[in-house]
């Protein structure tokens, strides 16, 4: 039998304390044990957004939340928008501009919806289509689901759903502090491993290749959160959201092309709950948030109970998923020089215009003097064992001239060493990095 923990949390007004599976997910907690079915189990995987849920005032995909990482906090499902007889203002439009269908994908849509006019009041067509991007509507009724988000606009907003019990989950799975965090590495070495935002590891344990009873959460650690400056650096907590790293001016000014591929990173689901720290700690070629950093000189701060070490980010990654991590080792934060005048961009081509892994992406920055190149960076994702700083396109940008962007893109495709797969083939990534290149100063030099 599976070991059941405390968990206590409100939900939709009421407070609950329930013993839950170690393994569970807050979708199970919902569905199974408090028979609130509005959230469905669709992929899985955060994929399709049907068991979208507010937690802390943040859309969510609950299939991707471990049950205890809810403790101590605020959630709101479906079921709590109407009081008494009395739809909620966007329940009643969706109603009226005949968005409801089949049901499947619906109260997750009402639910983006919702966080999305809490969050911007007055969204414009575009906010709104990226507020909903996270949620597929299997009949697709798109246009009349945009419809109903636009005609709520402006309409009263309900007070606040409830408040927050204190956290009742041990800390042997929810640490409080940097030290209690180390200490379990240490106590459960071989048996536990770390979890953020669990946006890739819970996908994993769905398809079977991660016990999700042997994660502790990391959310509530303070030495990992904040985005902060301090001297001549800028300090990002391992633990920060995508959302807070887009939305940060401090991150825009000093660090542009991360804010940019934070932007574009999966729906919002997934950019409220993805970390800076857990998408370096998962190693994959593709990390969106590698080369804007390779391009920022960053290091990583990595701790144990026993030594406390900065790590450029070049060395960072060692191989496909592999990084010098050591097992007993967390990534508290990362440092970024501030760079005065620095311009940045970042682009990146998947199988889908949003929502799909890499394929290709390119992260440049410079400064200038004299309307003229006089620090330059370059960097790639997914276009080999691990991200990579295009040395030699570097080179090329730095002398100038008008042949300059010509002979970067030849040395960028001689530098990168792809592979084909099921998303793409080698010939075309190494082509496609060429063309990035361009895309990237193209938009750099507009900024």
């Amino acid at each position: 039998m599976s070991e059941l923990i405390e968990v206590a949390l409100s939900v939709n007004r009421q407070q609950v304390k329930l013993r839950v599976p170690v393994g569970a997910r807050l979708l199970d907690l919902l569905r199974d044990q408090l028979r609130l079915t509005g959230a469905k189990e669709g992929c899985g995987k955060g994929e399709c957004g049907a068991c979208s849920v507010i937690l802390d005032g943040k859309l969510v995909a609950s299939c991707l939340v471990m049950a205890y990482q809810a403790d101590g906090s605020v959630v709101e499902t479906v079921e709590g928008l109407a009081q008494g007889d009395r739809l909620h203002p966007l329940q009643e439009a969706f109603i009226e501009k005949g968005a409801v269908q089949c049901g499947a994908c619906i109260p997750g849509m009402v639910m983006a919806g919702k966080a999305l006019l809490e969050a911007t009041p007055n969204p414009s067509p575009q906010e709104i289509r990226s507020g909903l991007a996270g949620n597929l509507c299997r009949c697709t009724g798109y246009a009349k689901i945009f419809d109903a988000v636009q005609a709520a606009v402006g309409l009263p907003r309900r007070a606040a759903v409830g408040v927050a019990p204190p956290p009742a989950t041990p800390p042997y799975f929810r640490p409080r502090s940097l030290e209690e965090a180390l200490e379990v590495l240490i106590q459960r070495a071989g048996e536990v491993r770390p979890v953020a935002g669990g946006t890739d590891l819970l996908v994993k344990a769905k398809d079977g290749l991660v016990d999700p009873s042997a994660l502790f959460d990391l959310s509530l650690v303070p030495e990992l959160q904040g985005i902060e400056e301090r001297n001549a650096f800028l300090r990002l907590g391992a633990a920060t959201t995508h959302a807070q790293l887009a939305a940060s001016p401090l991150v825009a000014r000093y660090v542009p092309a991360l804010a940019q591929a934070c932007a574009l990173i999966g729906g919002p689901q997934i950019r409220n709950q993805g970390t800076l720290g857990g998408n370096l700690a998962n190693g994959s070629p593709a990390a969106d948030t590698a080369p804007p950093l390779y391009v920022s000189d960053a290091l990583v701060e990595v701790v144990s109970v026993s030594s406390r070490r900065e790590v450029p980010i070049a060395e960072f990654f060692t191989g496909p998923r592999q990084t010098v991590l050591t097992p007993d080792e967390l990534i508290v934060a990362v440092r970024v020089p501030k760079r005065p005048g620095v311009r940045a961009a970042f682009v990146r081509l998947g199988q889908r215009q949003a929502q799909a892994i890499s394929k290709v992406s390119v992260a440049v920055a410079m400064t200038f003097a004299d309307g003229k190149p006089d620090w330059v960076r370059v960097a790639l994702g997914a276009v080999a064992p691990t991200p990579i700083r295009a040395r030699e396109a570097e080179k090329a940008l730095l002398a100038g001239g008008p042949e300059a962007l010509r002979a970067a893109r030849e040395m960028v495709q001689a530098e990168v060493k792809p592979i084909s797969d099921l998303r793409s083939t080698s010939a075309y990534r190494r082509v496609m990095a060429g063309v990035l290149l361009e895309r990237a100063i193209r938009k750099l030099v507009e900024s």
